[in-house]
């Protein structure tokens, strides 16, 4: 299978995900207006069940790739999740959004260890790839709150998951037509079959994905609505939430380049835990900054933070065996996203208790763990084997 096609149906699957994901916390403006007897931390227990069974799926997801193969497992997700958005936009009340969205979460945790193995078996340059293919996530987080915010202020908040889940469903044709069916990838005759996983490092950037899920779901889920009280005015709040975020997580393309570069060029392992303490500076002055500079804040915070995610992923495809990875990939995405998921909740009892500029404190300080860990990774050695598939 060629690396090109691969990188194509990933970079459509990753950005529709990423997208579909993140209109709870531009359409949460709209319900808060709807539902004013609904409290943030309410809101955030919503946002925790979706995101929870978002994560843990991956989980799942993770060992049904190293069975069935990651291209049965990526027709599922957007089969799925297609349809999950499209019914999701037909309920009519509160606890009718609420299961739709936990269905969503569902089908929607499948995606990564399915598509980040896929890369993994294939690419030649996978610091680079992961990149790429972080890149779009990147555009789908931004066109998330972006188209989402919009389609929501004009024709209500049922319209953005109608959108996002015909795009799903036509992604699933594609795949069809333009990836075919092939063997699993970890035969014996693969480069990298000789490849053993090395749980050390893992554990290490297990730990420190969960502080990096905690912190960038947290600060994800309330900015919206952090940005459309600070810029209340003409704007539509839910199309200024939309707009600022959207142009937050634009940044986080310069940020996915800047990962992939580095990953390919300098040890991983001996640099992650600096990319994640580059996160810290500008969350504190989120917290404390107000009007255009504290968007200027967010902007080198939306850079700074995915810089982290390429060579986190490259450092699991380094360290574990051809047969395991989806399932290791699995675990990764599924303790960041899935107890990543939990800070919702606990900003959304900040927010209430102290506003929401209190959330990107409580962020950075949760980040001080992830770079003690980090700094013991890069004193592990790297594996030996981790050369590119030729």
């Amino acid at each position: 299978m060629k690396v090109r096609n691969i990188l194509a149906i990933t970079f459509v699957g990753h950005s529709i995900n990423h997208s579909i994901i993140l209109l709870y916390p531009v359409i949460m403006i709209r319900l808060a207006d709807l539902y004013p007897t609904v409290s943030l931390a309410q809101f955030g227990l919503i946002g925790t069940a979706h995101y929870v069974l978002y994560g843990l799926m991956a989980l799942p997801g993770g060992w049904l790739t190293d069975r069935l193969g990651a291209r049965k497992v990526l027709l599922i997700y957007l089969a799925g999740s297609g349809s999950a958005a499209l019914l999701l936009a037909q309920t009519s009340s509160l606890a009718g959004f609420t299961a739709g969205l936990a269905l969503l979460g569902i089908f929607c945790g499948l995606y990564h260890p399915a598509g980040l193995t896929l890369i993994s078996h294939h690419s030649p340059s996978i610091s680079r790839h992961m990149g790429v293919h972080g890149i779009a996530g990147s555009m789908g987080l931004t066109l998330g709150p972006l188209l989402g915010g919009y389609l929501a202020s004009q024709f209500g908040w049922q319209t953005p998951y109608r959108v996002f889940g015909l795009l799903a469903l036509v992604a699933a044709v594609a795949l069809i037509r333009y990836i075919p069916a092939q063997r699993l990838d970890w035969h014996d005759e693969h480069p990298q079959a000789g490849r053993v996983t090395r749980y050390r490092p893992l554990i290490y950037s297990y730990i420190i994905g969960i502080f990096m899920g905690l912190a960038h779901r947290g600060t994800l889920t309330f900015m919206p609505l952090h940005f459309a009280s600070m810029f209340s005015g003409r704007i539509d709040p839910v199309l200024m939430g939309g707009l600022l975020t959207a142009l937050v997580l634009a940044s986080g393309i310069i940020g996915q380049i800047t990962g992939g570069r580095l990953g390919d060029r300098y040890p991983r392992q001996k640099i992650l835990g600096w990319v994640v303490a580059a996160n810290i500076p500008s969350l504190l002055l989120m917290s404390y900054l107000k009007g255009p500079l504290m968007v200027a804040a967010a902007v080198v915070w939306g850079t700074s933070n995915f810089v982290y995610q390429p060579i986190a992923n490259a450092i699991v495809a380094d360290n574990s065996s051809i047969r395991q990875r989806g399932t290791l990939f699995g675990v990764l995405n599924g303790l960041s996203f899935g107890v990543g998921a939990l800070a919702s909740v606990v900003g959304g009892a900040v927010a209430d208790q102290w506003g929401t500029a209190a959330i990107f404190l409580v962020m950075a300080a949760l980040l001080v763990p992830a770079v003690v860990v980090g700094l013991a990774l890069g004193r592990v050695p790297a594996a030996a084997d981790s050369a590119p598939v030729e």
